[in-house]
């Protein structure tokens, strides 16, 4: 689809989300006596980076670093805005070696109407290989008031639209979010359509070497394009189905998967934990689950118990923390596990925390909540810490054979 057409398409996911302008800081205010030199000198100080200035979005896509200015890992991410063109990769990889490949940690929020849809698909491969997490939203500016120094500004995100190729680079990130739960960006769109040729040369989709390759072939360029992005939706770990809800969407218009659909096809990454599972380990057997997510701070949560038969859990967490030489020392109050809506808060003082290179290990009695675990049917995992543990929780679904799992790691003591 040509990048004309798709900003119109665009037009679609823009009326949903609402035309709420970009805020930016157009000029301190010094007092009525100051001259309009000095207030335009002002105002030129106050400029912000490519990707949040006006207009960036009907521009050729920018990356930007922001930041929000707080403590915890996802308050630096990367904002991608603007069309997707044939030289948009190229930029991507000269921002990251410009930043040393870390200008916005590992997240980055998108907000563009598409374009080239080879760039989109070069693009979201690079997003996977730097192992990035992919939001979408518009990242905008706020000056904390109009006659503050320029320095005083926080960035945040607004709700925003990732289409046609975009969706497509989206797809390439390590873990995806279309409703985030690091920013607000819960009414964000993600818009696939039809692919086709709005030039001759096919420049539009493809590469010039592509678009030869193509004509020395047996294969029209539909099919051509169609067989691109299947590869790509499997490379990427997405259903390929996606590819066929696109195809039958028309092109002048955006096919907006619902909540369902964005969970079954793969398109978003999951929350919580995944299914609980079973291994053998020394005399006896534990019971484990994993989060979906590779950005979470937790690894595993694993039941087991020992000889003297006591049901125990243990978080095996990341150390995303300040640096605490002695575990003793970490900002951790208690553990807290959340059955069926009921909390049970196990205090510090009957906590076992210590360290394993990069990892904290925290064990837990789960005494007196076997028979809890037997009928439960949701749990929830979380640190009463402060932030700067990570905020952390984890949610997951019992069902029986999870229950039954969890009781037989307890009988079967390691």
């Amino acid at each position: 689809m040509t990048c004309d057409k798709t900003k119109d398409v665009v037009k679609i996911g823009l009326e949903k989300l609402g035309s709420k302008a970009f805020s930016i800081c157009t000029g301190l205010l010094f007092a009525l006596a100051a001259s309009s030199a000095s207030a335009q000198q002002q105002a030129d100080a106050c400029a912000v980076p490519a990707a949040l200035e006006p207009g960036a979005f009907d521009a050729p896509m920018t990356f930007s670093r922001a930041t929000s200015k707080g403590n915890s890992n996802t308050s630096v991410w990367i904002a991608a805005t603007g069309i997707i063109q044939p030289d948009t990769p190229d930029r991507f990889r000269a921002f990251l070696n410009e930043n040393d490949g870390s200008a916005g940690g590992n997240q980055l929020v998108l907000h563009s109407p598409g374009g080239n849809l080879s760039a989109g698909l070069e693009l979201g491969r690079l997003f996977r290989k730097a192992g990035l997490t992919t939001h979408i939203g518009r990242t905008e500016r706020t000056q904390e008031s109009y006659n503050s120094p320029c320095d005083t500004w926080y960035d945040g995100v607004e709700p925003g639209i990732c289409a046609s190729s975009c969706a497509y680079a989206f797809l390439g990130g390590e873990v995806r979010f279309v409703e985030s739960p690091y920013y607000p960006t819960n009414g964000g769109s993600l818009g696939f359509h039809q692919f086709y040729s709005g030039g001759e040369d096919n420049s539009d989709l493809v590469t010039a070497e592509q678009a030869a390759q193509i004509r020395s072939s047996t294969l029209s360029v539909a099919q051509a394009i169609t067989g691109q992005i299947l590869m790509y939706a499997v490379e990427m770990g997405i259903d390929p189905r996606v590819v066929a809800f696109a195809s039958s969407t028309p092109s002048k218009d955006l096919y907006f998967p619902t909540a369902d659909e964005i969970d079954e096809l793969n398109i978003a990454s999951g929350s919580g934990l995944a299914e609980w599972f079973m291994e053998p380990y020394s005399t006896g057997l534990v019971t484990a689950a994993k989060p979906r997510r590779s950005d979470s701070m937790l690894e595993q949560i694993t039941m087991y118990c020992l000889d003297d038969r006591e049901p125990m859990m243990m978080m095996t967490m990341y150390l995303r923390t300040p640096s605490y030489p002695n575990p003793d020392d970490l900002p951790l109050d208690a553990v807290e596990v959340v059955l069926d809506g009921q909390l049970h808060k196990i205090s510090r003082r009957n906590l076992n925390v210590r360290y394993n290179e990069d990892m904290i290990l925290i064990r837990a009695s789960m005494a007196g909540l076997g028979n809890r675990f037997a009928s439960a049917s949701q749990i929830e995992f979380s640190l009463d810490a402060p932030r700067a543990m990570g905020n952390f929780r984890e949610e997951s679904t019992l069902n029986e054979t999870a229950r039954q799992s969890i009781a037989l790691a307890w009988r079967n003591c390691i």
